[in-house]
């Protein structure tokens, strides 16, 4: 006798922290709300402008806050209550959750319902613009990043060294991106020093303000002779405090006052000369 298959085993549900859960799902909501206000207030619908800087600032601090607190509800941990309601030590409610059907089902509703709840990959829009940012910064590399490290044997994206082609390795990639991050931390101190410097020795709280005319304004007359030699003594002592500051600027930032934004070494200054003929 053929003996008959058994019923499909069932299993008891059990007790899930709905009101945690919701809270989680409300605040995970808030941070992907939040992100794509960041996107869009960097990106800008793609024109070359930029939002102000604390409007920028207040976004981010926003979800690093909501980052915080959501990070902050999954580690907290609560105190179980047993059966007969003595209360239990203190673990995290989360740990001894697992996502499990109750009933069986086929391999169709494993694919269409539970698969996607089991996702632990980026979806595709955040997936397709993490892949073009990266090849982006890969192609001002000299290494030529990832790109470099899995291009072919024959591929234009090998470095050369000396007379031979050389693939680039990971620890190469990683070194250069260390180069990187110092020499931009180096123009921040650069040009933080300057602010500061600048900061030091000006009053910018300080508003200009004339009581009285002065005496030479009151008697200046364009048919004088002399104003001409006043305004060159001025012109002569306004010029004299700008180099100062300039060298003053040029001391602090070093070697950055000397190349051009794109890293090219400036053209240097040419002296003209004049000469008044008797």
């Amino acid at each position: 006798m053929a003996s008959t298959p058994g019923p499909n085993p069932t299993l008891k549900p059990s007790y899930l922290p709905v009101g945690q859960l919701e809270s989680l799902k409300f605040k995970m909501n808030q941070m992907l709300e939040s992100i794509t206000t960041l996107q869009r207030t960097l990106d800008l619908g793609g024109q070359p402008a930029m939002h102000a800087w604390p409007d920028i600032l207040s976004k981010y601090n926003i979800l690093l806050s909501q980052s915080h607190n959501l990070s902050s509800s999954l580690v907290a941990s609560q105190s179980t209550v047993a059966a007969r309601g003595v209360p239990g030590p203190s673990q995290n409610i989360y740990e001894r959750l697992s996502l499990h059907p109750t009933v069986a089902m086929s391999d169709m509703q494993l694919d269409n319902e539970l698969i996607p709840l089991l996702r632990n990959q980026q979806t595709t829009d955040v997936l397709r613009l993490e892949n073009e940012t990266v090849r982006h910064l890969a192609e001002h590399m000299q290494t030529r990043g990832s790109l470099g490290v899995l291009a072919p044997a024959n591929g234009p994206e090998l470095k050369r060294i000396g007379s031979q082609q050389k693939r680039p390795e990971y620890a190469d990639v990683l070194r250069e991106c260390e180069e990187i991050r110092i020499e931009h931390d180096l123009r921040v101190e650069r040009a933080v020093r300057a602010v500061t410097m600048l900061r030091e020795k000006y009053d910018w709280k300080a508003r200009v303000e004339v009581d009285q005319e002065e005496p030479e304004e009151l008697e200046w007359d364009p048919r004088l002779g002399d104003s001409q030699d006043r305004g060159d003594a001025v012109s002569v002592g306004g010029q004299s405090n700008d180099t100062e500051d300039e060298e003053e600027l040029e001391v602090v930032l070093g070697n950055g006052a000397d190349q051009s934004p794109e890293g090219t070494p400036a053209p240097e200054s040419q002296d003209v000369s004049m000469t008044l003929s008797s």
